[in-house]
């Protein structure tokens, strides 16, 4: 009976095995988009470090972050070494390289260092995007940063907002009258089957209603008196080819004309000149205050889908390799 038990075991051992393979094998190749490391960096020309010995270990943290990483030939080796300003990679004393980049970094706000600017603005960068190269660089200033003030995660950077002031506005009018010759014509002919309360089978928002006041109440939220075309009207017939009449397109250029005829009669608001206002600030303006608690000591990968076209993401935690 024990040789019977073991023999299933090993039995049940082989096919939990097996099952195991074959999970792992679609996981590779043919289960998806491609994976590839970022271009690896070529031996420095400078070989290995000889120099002095870091001073301090703030130097000893900025070698290892930045300089290590950015002292190969096809980044900033070849240019920034002892021959070339600012000589932030030089080889021949490590020290000396550290003062010369504390000139172009900001430790504060590694964002803001020029040398993560001037890689942006398209200066050397090793990838296809400018902007993954200088999220990198930014990584290595910030993995620097973190040795030297103690950081422990990622901070969010504000930046104080363009002071505006407030101006002109247009608001909708307290009646439908203006409504009722523009944009209502379009909408009880073309969408009353369906948009009114006395449809076979009525679908709110009832703005195509037989009642024009109804009709107007449930349209204003549908309609962008500064930009006609941003009008969710617009959009539905243009971009969404809801319930259009004949053509979509020129469907949707009817319903903006008609909104902007609208939008057009209407005289816009002043502000008071004796008012005492405040600065505007428009909803772009504003910052996302949250870090989303994310620990990032010790990371080794970091895709922030940040290049905003393409098919392709980056690593851009800094850590070699990509």
């Amino acid at each position: 009976m024990s040789s019977y038990i073991s023999s299933k075991n090993n039995l049940m051992h082989a096919v939990f095995l097996s099952g195991l393979i074959i999970i792992l094998s679609a996981c590779g190749s043919g289960s998806g988009a491609g994976t590839s490391e970022n271009p690896l960096t070529s031996n420095p020309s400078v070989g290995n470090y000889t120099g002095p010995a870091p001073a301090t270990a703030d130097v000893q943290s900025f070698k290892l972050a930045l300089w290590d990483n950015l002292v190969p030939n096809n980044r900033c080796g070849s240019c920034h070494n002892e021959t070339q300003n600012p000589r932030f990679v030089r080889a021949d004393d490590i020290n000396l390289a550290y003062s010369e980049a504390n000139s172009i970094v900001d430790l504060a706000d590694p964002g803001n260092s020029l040398m993560v600017q001037k890689v942006r603005g398209g200066h050397n960068c090793w990838l296809a995007s400018d902007d993954a190269c200088g999220d990198i660089i930014e990584s290595y200033i910030s993995n620097w940063a973190g040795s030297a003030l103690g950081s422990q995660g990622r901070e969010i950077e504000l930046e104080a907002p363009p002071l505006l002031d407030p101006g002109s506005s247009k608001n909708f009018p307290a009646d439908s009258t203006l409504f009722s010759t523009t944009v209502y014509p379009l909408l009880n002919t073309y969408c009353a089957g369906c948009h009114a309360d006395s449809a076979a089978v009525p679908q709110s928002p009832f703005f195509a209603s037989t009642d024009v006041d109804a009709a107007y109440s449930a349209a204003l939220t549908r309609m962008d008196l500064e930009t006609p075309a941003n009008s969710r009207f617009v959009i539905r017939l243009g971009s969404e080819f809801h319930n259009c009449w004949d053509d979509c397109p020129s469907n949707s250029s009817a319903m903006q004309a008609a909104i902007t005829t609208f939008s057009d009669a209407i005289t816009p608001t002043q502000v008071d000149p004796s008012l005492v206002t405040s600065k505007a600030l428009s909803l772009v303006d504003g910052i996302i205050s949250s870090a989303g608690g994310r620990h990032e000591t010790n990371v080794i990968a970091l895709y922030e889908f940040k290049t905003g076209s393409g098919t392709t993401v980056y690593d851009t935690s800094g850590i070699e390799p990509s």
